[in-house]
């Protein structure tokens, strides 16, 4: 291979390398490598394969878009509010930082992450003479019971979040309903269970029995060798609980990346080393070639 060949070869590695580079800076927003690489290649596509008469434009003629109307500036303007709401939704048990962006998945606490099986977190009530059993995002239960007579007030207990045992009546209380939708106060992320069994305290305004609710604070620690550590804090009139789970699941970390992204690269770097190493052996024929002919012209 000649001097010529091996010079070309490494400024186009070197261009290779950029535009993967590149690549990897646009994917790190929301949007996916794979979705990133399609809207490369779709731009490739659609320049070279453009007909002729697509390419054609008047050097005076001079194109303006019409004015969108009020009516269609208020549906696109909701179009796009729909489709940023869209992409904002999380997934269960996941929640995106609004001050630093991070990512937190609590999914390795609940059920979600031990293949759907229950995960039930025990915490002492100390001084509430009560032993609380949470669940995180998911229901504790490892069995179905009965809800007439083993859970008071006959609520749903596949959706119990949280529960403790009434040692007057030996029945589970549900404290809530889970959820797998945690919300940040301010810097303090949230999960709140509600519509639990019947409290002992009334509604001011409009009369109506109040239920028992479940709040559940999470507090990053990274250095806790356990999974997590759930705290009794306190509770009001033995309607509202609050708990404190200290687990390094609570805290940042980056998202899962799409899992064609690795393979989408290497197959992206291995088309180009290819489209390379054959541009760079037919430029060589044809330099050998055009070297053969200035050496038969000189001869005759």
């Amino acid at each position: 291979m000649s001097k010529l060949v091996r010079r070309a070869i490494i400024p186009a590695i070197t261009l290779l390398f950029i535009i993967c580079i590149t690549i990897l800076e646009k994917s790190k927003s929301n949007t996916s490598l794979y979705d990133k690489s399609s809207e490369i290649f779709d731009s490739i596509s659609h320049f070279t394969f453009a007909s002729p008469h697509e390419q054609k434009s008047s050097p005076n003629a001079q194109e303006f878009p019409p004015h969108p109307s009020s009516g269609q500036l208020t549906t696109d303007k909701q179009n796009a509010e729909h489709e940023e709401s869209k992409e904002e939704v999380p997934d269960p048990c996941t929640i995106k930082n609004p001050l630093n962006q991070g990512f937190i998945d609590l999914r390795g606490l609940s059920a979600m992450g031990n293949e759907n099986k229950p995960m039930p977190w025990k915490s002492r009530g100390y001084d509430s003479g009560k032993n609380f059993t949470i669940g995180i995002c998911s229901n504790p239960f490892k069995q179905s019971h009965n809800e007439v007579s083993e859970i008071q007030d006959s609520v749903n207990s596949t959706m119990i979040g949280a529960y403790y045992i009434d040692p007057t009546t030996n029945k589970y209380v549900s404290m809530g309903e889970y959820s797998s939708h945690p919300i940040f106060r301010g810097r303090k992320l949230t999960l709140t269970y509600e519509n639990g069994s019947f409290c002992n305290a009334y509604d001011l305004s409009t009369g109506a029995r109040l239920r028992k609710t479940t709040i559940l604070t999470f507090t990053c620690d990274r250095e806790m060798s356990a999974k997590a550590s759930v705290s009794y804090v306190g509770s009001s009139n033995d309607c509202t609980f609050f708990f404190e789970v200290r687990s390094h699941h609570a805290c940042p970390t980056a998202a899962k990346a799409n899992n064609m992204a690795a393979a989408w690269i290497f197959l992206f770097i291995f088309l180009a080393a290819l489209a390379v190493y054959f541009s760079g052996g037919l430029l060589y024929k044809h330099m050998k070639a055009s070297r053969k002919d200035n050496r038969g012209t000189s001869k005759a």
